[in-house]
C-alpha cells in the first residue's frame, strides 16, 4: 500500500495540532499516521491508545502518531516501509517552511498530496501586515493547495471574508475552506487531484531570521494569580506560548496554558502524572526589543513557576 503524503503548515497557533486531533478522532475506516513536532501537545484519547513509546503511540483505530524530533529521515523512512497506511500528515513547525517536506511525497512508499496550510482567520490581517512576521506567513500562503480558514466560528462574516481575500492574494489557486474546532475532514484535505507542481522559483526561502524561543521550568507550584497576571500582560512581540504548569491551589491538575492569536486559556487536562514538568515554551517576534522582551518575561515566568 502507497500512503498519501500531506504536508500540513501554518504559523504559530494558526490551529493546527486542533486540526491533527480532529483528524485522528475521526478517521474512519482510513488508517492516518500524523507526524508532528510537538509530541505532547496532541490530546489523544487514552482510552484508544494500545501502545506506546517515547516517539509513537498507536491507537485501536489504526491510525498513529509520531513524534519527529530530531531524525525526520528516521521517521519518514519507517512510516514509508510500514505498508499498511492510507494516508500520512506531516506537520512543519510554525515559522517553517513547508516546501521542505514536500519531497517526502516522492519517496518510495509515499504518493505526493496536497500542501494544507492553516491561517487563523481572526489574525490573518494583521499578521500578513506585520513588519517582522508577515513574509513568513505570506511565504507559506504560497506554498498551499489548500488553506484552511481556523477559528471561524471566532471571526465576524466581514472579518472572516477580509482574511479570505488576503490569504488568496498570495495562495491564488488554492481551495479555501473555513474550520471551527477542527472540523474540516479527511476528504476535504486530500482530493482526488494531484497537487499542482512548483517551479523552482516557488521554493527560494529569503526571509529575516525574526524568531526568538526560550523554554521555562518549574521545580515548584505555581501561583495562579501571579501567572495569570503575567500571561495576560504579554509583550506585544509574544507570538506564541504554551506549556504545562502545576499550580498551587490545583497540585493534582495539569493545567494547560495556550497563548496564540492574542487569546489566552488556561485549562485542565486530567490528573498530574510522576513523569509530567512544569515547562512554558516562549516564542517572541521583533527587532532587538524582542530580546528584551523575551528576557524579561523568561526571569518572570522562573520566578512565578518556582515560588
Amino acid at each position: 500500500m502507497t500512503a498519501r503524503l500531506t504536508v500540513l503548515g501554518g504559523y504559530l497557533g494558526a490551529g493546527k495540532t486542533t486540526l491533527l486531533n480532529g483528524l485522528l478522532a475521526a478517521a474512519g475506516a482510513a488508517r492516518i499516521a500524523v507526524v508532528v513536532n510537538d509530541f505532547g501537545s496532541v490530546n489523544i484519547d487514552r482510552r484508544l491508545i494500545t501502545s506506546a513509546t517515547s516517539d509513537t503511540v498507536e491507537l485501536a483505530n489504526g491510525c498513529i502518531c509520531c513524534s519527529l524530533q530530531d531524525d525526520t529521515s528516521a521517521v519518514m523512512t519507517r512510516l514509508a516501509e510500514r505498508g499498511d497506511l492510507d494516508h500520512v500528515v506531516v506537520e512543519t513547525s510554525g515559522v517553517g517552511d513547508p516546501a521542505s517536506l514536500r519531497p517526502w511525497g516522492t519517496y518510495p512508499g509515499f504518493a505526493p498530496g496536497p500542501t494544507v496550510v492553516c491561517v487563523d482567520s481572526t489574525t490573518a490581517a494583521r499578521l500578513l501586515c506585520d513588519e517582522f512576521v508577515g513574509d513568513t506567513v505570506a511565504r507559506q500562503l504560497t506554498r498551499a493547495d489548500t488553506v484552511v480558514l481556523t477559528k471561524a466560528d471566532l471571526a465576524s462574516p466581514g472579518r472572516l471574508a477580509d482574511a479570505r481575500q488576503r490569504c488568496g492574494t498570495h495562495a491564488k489557486d488554492a481551495c479555501m475552506l473555513p474550520s471551527t474546532g477542527g472540523d474540516v475532514h479527511l476528504k476535504d484535505l486530500l482530493p482526488p487531484a494531484a497537487p499542482r507542481s512548483r517551479s523552482s522559483a516557488d521554493v527560494r526561502d529569503a526571509h529575516r531570521s525574526v524568531h526568538r524561543t526560550a523554554s521555562v521550568t518549574g521545580a515548584g507550584l505555581a501561583d495562579r494569580p501571579a501567572l495569570l497576571k503575567a500571561l495576560q500582560d504579554l509583550p506585544g512581540s509574544v507570538v506564541r506560548l504554551k506549556g504545562l504548569v502545576r499550580c498551587a491551589d490545583s497540585p493534582q491538575a495539569r493545567t494547560v496554558v495556550q497563548v496564540a492569536g492574542g487569546r489566552l486559556s488556561l485549562t485542565t487536562d486530567g490528573a498530574w502524572r510522576d513523569a509530567d514538568a512544569t515547562t512554558l515554551v516562549i516564542i517572541t517576534a521583533g527587532d532587538e526589543a524582542a530580546d528584551t522582551d523575551l528576557r524579561t518575561l523568561t526571569a518572570r515566568l522562573t520566578e512565578i513557576l518556582n515560588g
